[in-house]
């Protein structure tokens, strides 16, 4: 997503390009995301993917990859937003501090018990996304 400013002083604001139809999560439920068809869907995908390639050669994990984080525009463009749990990564991993909050759902398996992140538990999330897609926005593990 864009970044076009940032006010650093109270009131603190960023100002973001317009992503027009707003969260894939909302997109797919309730948007015209429910009448996409598989090609469709792929390309978002890839589109994600490629994204998320970028974020991993630049050294970060987002930690907090789903469809409510993934914004969407005209021409069913999508980027990758909340970087509020985005980390540097150096030697390869991330280690949460204790009691770090994150949604466990979508959290790889050595994350959620070791606290230790990783580009893999990024794939991890993207598999899980991958399920939101193709579902149109069902939460994962439902019960």
């Amino acid at each position: 997503v864009q970044l076009y400013a940032v006010v650093s002083e109270e009131p603190i604001y960023i100002v973001t390009e317009f992503m027009s139809q707003g969260s894939l999560l909302d997109f797919l439920k309730d948007g015209d995301g429910r009448y996409l068809k598989l090609p469709q869907l792929v390309d978002m995908a890839a589109q994600i993917a490629a994204g998320m390639a970028y974020i991993e050669r630049m050294n970060y994990i987002h930690r907090d990859l789903r469809a409510a984080n993934i914004l969407v525009g005209d021409n069913l463009v999508c980027k990758i937003a909340d970087f509020g749990l985005a980390r540097l990564i150096e030697d390869d991993e991330y280690t949460a501090r204790q009691g770090a909050k994150f949604p466990i759902k979508w959290t790889a398996p050595e994350a959620a018990l070791f606290g230790r992140f990783t580009i893999k538990s990024d794939v991890w999330s993207f598999g899980i996304l991958l399920t939101e897609l193709v579902t149109k926005g069902r939460v994962p593990y439902p019960g």
